[in-house]
């Protein structure tokens, strides 16, 4: 590219360029300044196209000036077109040929230069056209190295764009204002916040201007007293209506900023949606209030319970035990019958509670509780940190408490159906037994494996709640016998129930276990409990008719075992090593 096409008349050189008319002793002196400046200089002649340039010029690009040839004509390529960065390059050369075809005011470019070591220098050029009065026209400029400017430019520019990028993503509305109250940044949240689409639908306006109405007029008194006062705003609930008209809430922080001096130059504002917590302010206290009635009724309801269940407990070992084994056998039939009444109704009422304990949903509580362990962090920083911990406490307190009191009824409904299940069934065997009294029971097969696990099933509630290890260990045969099966069930209930009694319940283990085993000639049934055992003295008399170690005991229960055992062709025993060391109960039927 040629740069010597400098097309100017007499005329139009008088109108248009101010030449320098100098002397070479005048040239030489402005050399020697520049160098002193530590300043790039270069001189172009267009009628040659040649360059001429300093020391310093080439001492900026980590180069010697005496590599250079300027004695010969058209080294512009060697000096300058060459060292260009190849993206630079057809920029800067357009740009200087165009301004040595129109030579208006000061030449200005930016480009980067080759350095010697293969890095890239930015350069600042800048150049005027003069009147040499020898050589004609031609063009004189200086070479300022600004790669530190430019890097930082650079650098300042990438902050500016994460910066931006940050905000523009964050949910939070951000904004900054100058000290009129007009908008000078908004983010985006900011601006979907306003009902608006783009930035430059906010920017330069203040709040008056973006509400009509008392939001617009709150939040402009306030921009002016912060700018004032100088006093900043941290975390003020206000809410605002959004595009459809619904009413949001944000929790605002402005704060001033100043310069150097002190002055406030800008305000600074943030805020953070709270809707949903505010929401959740209102379910909760209306939920805090409801489970508080729903505790208070169930509370009452698991005392209720409880009373029935040990009035049942003293009714079904006292007055059902002592009726029956007296031998009153024609008040019994007819207190049977009252209590399965009774049994039928109690059931009933159980099962109302245990719909209306379902009903009272702990699903949401427990939802809310998760709820705010999963947004801890954002309600935090909306509320603080203490705030935030009492109220995941007080919520997950609360939510353990129901969750404990509805566990209780549920466990004591649970067990009480099953101890009406259990009474049920007894009923029906002292029914049996009772109507069994009106004369002889014909003798059937029974299975006494069936027997074993059909009283483990009656017995189930008293020796769940009493944390009993049951185990029933049966060794292959035939356990089918002769007899009457309601006398045998009773036998194995009564004695199973002497164990289950005798078993404390502050034991560390508690334990039943039944051994079965067909010899050949004899089924060998054996009884085994690890709980108060007794002594020898006490042995001897359990056969004694009368004899009982219970406080309301009648003395006829083992006397009655042995009696019904022996009718089967049968005999027992009971046998302990001792206090504390359990009971043994021994059954063996010939075959």
């Amino acid at each position: 590219m040629r740069f010597n096409s400098i097309q100017l008349t007499e005329k139009k050189e008088s109108k248009s360029l101010s030449p320098l008319q100098t002397d070479a002793g005048n040239l030489e002196r402005y050399k020697a300044l520049v160098h002193a400046s530590d300043i790039g200089a270069w001189e172009y002649f267009p009628d040659t196209e040649s360059l001429w340039c300093n020391d310093i010029y080439f001492s900026m690009l980590g180069r010697d000036i005496n590599d250079y040839d300027f004695s010969s004509a058209n080294n512009l390529k060697e000096v300058w077109i060459d060292l260009l960065h190849p993206e630079d390059k057809e920029v800067a050369t357009n740009q200087f040929a165009e301004y040595l075809k129109n030579p208006k005011g000061t030449h200005e470019s930016y480009y980067r230069m080759k350095h010697s070591d293969g890095s890239w220098v930015w350069i600042w050029s800048r150049g005027r056209i003069f009147q040499n009065e020898n050589s004609g026209f031609g063009a004189i400029g200086t070479h300022v190295d600004i790669t530190r400017h430019k890097k930082a430019e650079e650098a300042i520019q990438r902050e500016r764009i994460l910066l931006r990028t940050l905000i523009d993503n964050l949910p939070d509305t951000i904004y900054v204002k100058d000290i009129q109250g007009r908008k000078i940044i908004a983010n985006r949240a900011d601006v979907e916040c306003i009902g608006c689409s783009s930035e430059d639908e906010v920017l330069g306006k203040t709040d008056l201007d973006l509400f009509n109405n008392d939001i617009g007029l709150r939040g402009y008194e306030d921009d002016m007293r912060i700018i004032k006062s100088g006093e900043a705003i941290i975390n003020k609930e206000e809410y605002f209506l959004d595009s459809s008209g619904k009413t949001r809430w944000l929790l605002t922080s402005k704060i001033p900023v100043k310069d150097g001096r002190g002055k406030i130059i800008r305000l600074l504002g943030v805020g953070h949606d709270i809707t949903l917590r505010k929401q959740s302010d209102e379910v909760l206290k209306k939920l805090n209030e409801d489970l508080r009635l729903q505790s208070d009724e169930l509370s009452k309801q698991a005392a209720d319970l409880k009373a029935l269940n040990l009035q049942l407990e003293k009714q079904k070992e006292q007055e059902l035990e002592k009726a029956i084994a007296q031998g009153k056998f024609e008040i019994a039939s007819e207190f049977l019958h009252d209590i399965g009444n009774a049994m039928v109704g109690l059931g009933s009422h159980l099962n109302r509670i245990n719909r209306v304990v379902d009903q009272n949903n702990l699903s949401n509580l427990k939802s809310l509780t998760l709820f705010l362990k999963t947004n801890q962090t954002a309600i935090a920083s909306a509320i603080g940190e203490p705030k935030a911990t009492a109220l995941i406490s007080v919520t997950e307190g609360f939510e353990s408490t129901q969750l404990d009191n509805a566990s209780e009824i549920h466990r004591s409904i649970t067990e009480l159906l099953n101890i009406i299940t259990h009474i049920q069934e007894i009923l029906n065997i002292q029914r049996q037994l009772v109507r069994g009294h009106k004369g002889a029971h014909e003798r059937k097969p029974v299975n006494l494996e069936n027997i074993l696990y059909d009283c483990k099933s009656m017995l189930f509630a008293n020796i769940d709640k009493k944390g009993i290890q049951f185990n029933i260990n049966i060794l292959p045969g035939s356990y089918t016998i002769k007899g009457d099966h309601t006398k045998l069930m009773q036998v194995i209930l009564n004695i199973l129930k002497n164990s289950i009694e005798a078993i404390n319940m502050d034991a560390p283990e508690k334990s039943i276990t039944i051994n079965m085993q067909n010899t050949g000639g004899a089924i060998e049934l054996i009884i085994a409990d690890n709980g108060q055992g007794f002594d020898v003295q006490t042995a001897e008399l359990f056969f004694v008719r009368g004899f009982t170690t219970k406080k309301n005991g009648t003395g006829l229960g083992l006397y009655n075992i042995r009696t019904i055992i022996e009718s089967h062709s049968g005999s027992f025993e009971i046998s302990s090593e001792g206090p504390g060391c359990g009971a043994v109960s021994s059954i063996r039927f010939a075959l």
